[in-house]
């Protein structure tokens, strides 16, 4: 089972950085539903408006580096691959 679960643990780990990371958002589709549903009150619902947030923010916001000095996706900072 834990085959499984490494496996999906790297396509999050993919998704993530694709978006977040290297913004790129040809990429990041195949991860996200046209239709993805945005459990968040503050962003509305669809991959285009995910996109929109993620491009709206200052490169390498979500490279920074946490209080706790971790990554937030995966197990290293991008500057550190």
């Amino acid at each position: 089972m834990r085959i499984v679960e490494d496996r999906n643990e790297a396509i999050v780990r993919e998704a993530f950085d694709a978006l977040f990371n290297k913004r790129d958002y040809a990429a990041a589709e195949r991860f996200w539903s046209p239709d993805h549903i945005q459990h968040s009150a503050h962003i509305p619902s669809g991959r285009e408006r995910l996109f929109d947030l993620v491009q709206s923010q200052p490169p390498g916001r979500a490279e920074a580096r946490s209080l706790s000095g971790l990554p937030m996706y995966g197990d290293d900072f991008p500057e550190e691959r």
